[in-house]
């Protein structure tokens, strides 16, 4: 088990600056961070050679939580560049999707003037009246920060063996974490209001589907998109799967094989990525739950993160490919 701290004073970063400026960012030192946690990994022999069977397994994960301390300025955010102290330096800064505004739901033209059934609901966070009536519209005063690391992130294996045979398996977890779908939000390919695609069947809502996840075609929109589009792409990102699957047999011991003069002989097959046994993510889409591009890199996303490049690199889902499932097939073989 390993346990660290790691503080970083003067942190360099491209800080954003106001189209206006005539220049897009500049380096510079923002201010102090903290990265602590631990590591363990766990292994042992469950069964040594008792009649021809052996079993052996591990246990790996960690933790790891990082902290914006400090920023150069001085002050406790910087919301241009998406900094805010106490957490990490990497955050969601978005609205909070809580669901889709109903028939009879109170405050609904009090919080969204002009505003319509189905379209989406995002968390209030102002005063209230005496009354209990909210005391002013929804705004960017209702943006949250929305941590996005995962608890804790591991892994597992296990390799059961029987008079040369052996079969092993290797998984992989996650709990906890904010998954970013740039295919699911605003821009993305279910959320076009002027084109939704005709092989991705949307749950939208409707009158006879009130329960649906994604907003009624047609309600307020910002450009082509519903408004408060971004909070559709957020998942869990807690995941369990098996990355690896192996089957494999020991010629070595057979006499024949011997004859031949070979001192090592394996067949084995393989599969890479059979299932995922757990994640919301997948669970929606059946996509692999594992993100596969960063957000300043707007040629392999689905849409720009606005706010989010240069000095951020979030691990997003993109249009790079997925994790795929492989079929292998292979022989070691030594003289």
């Amino acid at each position: 088990m390993e346990y660290y701290i790691q503080n970083t004073n003067d942190l360099l970063l491209s800080v954003s600056l106001p189209a206006t400026s005539g220049v897009g960012s500049y380096m510079a030192n923002i201010g102090k961070t903290r990265n602590k946690g631990f590591e363990m990994s766990l292994n042992g022999v469950i069964i040594d050679n008792k009649n021809g069977w052996t079993w052996d397994a591990g246990l790996n994960f960690y933790v790891n939580h990082n902290e914006l301390v400090s920023l150069a300025s001085g002050a406790t955010e910087d919301i241009g560049n998406r900094w805010f102290v106490g957490h990490p330096i990497d955050v969601i800064y978005d609205y909070k999707k809580i669901g889709l505004w109903q028939e009879g739901d109170p405050y609904l033209n009090i919080l969204e003037p002009g505003g319509n059934v189905g379209m989406i609901k995002v968390e209030y966070t102002g005063d209230y009246n005496a009354d209990g009536t909210p005391t002013r519209q929804i705004n960017q005063d209702d943006m949250q920060v929305m941590d996005m690391e995962p608890d804790l992130i591991g892994g597992f294996n296990t390799t059961v063996g029987y008079k040369g045979f052996d079969f092993s398996v290797i998984g992989a977890f996650q709990i906890g974490g904010t998954l970013i779908s740039t295919l699911h939000s605003s821009n993305g390919y279910l959320n076009m209001l002027s084109g939704r695609r005709g092989q991705i069947d949307v749950d939208y809502w409707t009158e006879d589907n009130t329960d649906a996840k994604y907003p009624k075609p047609g309600g307020i929109m910002s450009s082509d998109n519903p408004k408060y589009g971004t909070t559709l792409g957020y998942f869990d990102a807690g995941y369990l799967k098996i990355r690896a699957i192996t089957l494999g047999y020991d010629f070595a011991k057979l006499k024949a094989v011997k004859n031949f003069g070979i001192s090592k002989l394996r067949a084995y097959f393989t599969v890479q990525n059979p299932f995922v046994l757990f994640s919301p993510f997948t669970n929606e889409c059946g996509l692999d739950p594992e993100t596969n591009t960063l957000s300043n890199d707007s040629s392999t996303m689905a849409v720009t993160m606005e706010g989010y490049t240069g000095s951020h690199t979030l691990p997003v889902v993109g249009y790079n490919t997925p994790s795929t499932r492989n079929f292998l097939f292979g022989i070691n073989l030594t003289f």
